[in-house]
C-alpha cells in the first residue's frame, strides 16, 4: 500500500514521482511481477478506509539513484481491513472488495452535471483537451471523470470515492458545482478553484 495525499478514482490516470527507498522497492517488485498496489489517502494523519487498487501503465523516467516517474491508473476500489509493515518498510494489508450497489443513474441528471461543468469551465476560461472528452465518452462511470476536474478538496474526493451508487456521485457533484457557480456569481476569486488536481 502507498499512503498519499491524493485520491485515485477508478479509471483515472495520475503521474507519480517515486523517491523513497521503500517505495522504490515496492514499485520495482510491482513492475517485475506485473502487479499493482493500493493507494489510500491520508486525511488528518489517518489512513482512509476506502482506497484504490492501481496498475502502472507507464514508466516515464528512471534516474541513476533509482527514483522513477511513473503513470498509474485506478482499477477498482477496496476497503482496508487491517495493515502491517512489510520487511521492506512499506505497508501491506488485508482488504475487501468495495463495489457499487447500483450503477443506474438519471440521464437528465447526468446531462445537467455535464452542462454545469462546461458552464463553469467556460466562465473561468479553462479549456480541457479533447483526450479528456474522449475518456469521458468511453468511461462507463462518468461521475469519476467529471470529478477529476471539478476542484474537489481531498476530503470531498474521498467522500465521492466512498459512495456506492452512481446516481449519488452525480448528485454530489451537482451540489458541488452549484456551490462553485455561486462563488463565481459572488465574485469570489477563481484562483481557489483548482480544475486540474493532478489527473491526466
Amino acid at each position: 500500500m502507498f499512503p498519499l495525499n491524493i485520491v485515485v478514482f477508478p479509471f483515472s490516470r495520475i503521474p507519480l514521482h517515486i523517491f523513497e527507498e521503500k517505495y522504490k522497492l515496492m514499485i520495482v517488485k510491482c513492475l517485475a511481477d506485473n502487479s499493482g498496489f493500493g493507494i489510500v489517502s491520508i486525511l488528518k494523519k489517518h489512513l482512509s478506509k476506502v482506497g484504490s487498487f492501481v496498475k502502472i501503465t507507464g514508466v516515464l523516467n528512471k534516474y541513476p539513484n533509482g527514483e522513477m516517474d511513473i503513470v498509474i491508473k485506478g482499477m477498482e476500489r477496496f476497503k482496508v481491513m487491517n495493515t502491517e509493515k512489510h520487511s521492506d518498510g512499506y505497508l501491506v494489508g488485508t482488504v475487501e472488495e468495495y463495489e457499487d450497489v447500483s450503477r443506474e443513474y438519471s440521464l437528465d441528471s447526468l446531462d445537467e452535471l455535464k452542462n454545469n461543468f462546461i458552464s463553469i469551465l467556460t466562465k473561468i476560461n479553462f479549456k480541457l483537451e479533447e483526450a479528456f472528452w474522449e475518456d469521458y465518452r468511453n468511461t462507463e462511470l462518468k461521475s469519476y471523470k467529471i470529478a477529476e476536474k471539478s476542484g474537489l478538496t481531498i476530503e470531498q474526493q474521498q467522500e465521492l470515492l466512498s459512495l456506492k451508487k452512481e446516481n449519488e456521485r452525480i448528485d454530489y457533484l451537482l451540489n458541488h458545482l452549484r456551490g462553485l457557480e455561486k462563488k463565481l456569481k459572488d465574485n469570489i476569486a477563481t484562483g481557489a478553484i483548482i480544475m486540474g488536481d493532478g489527473y491526466l
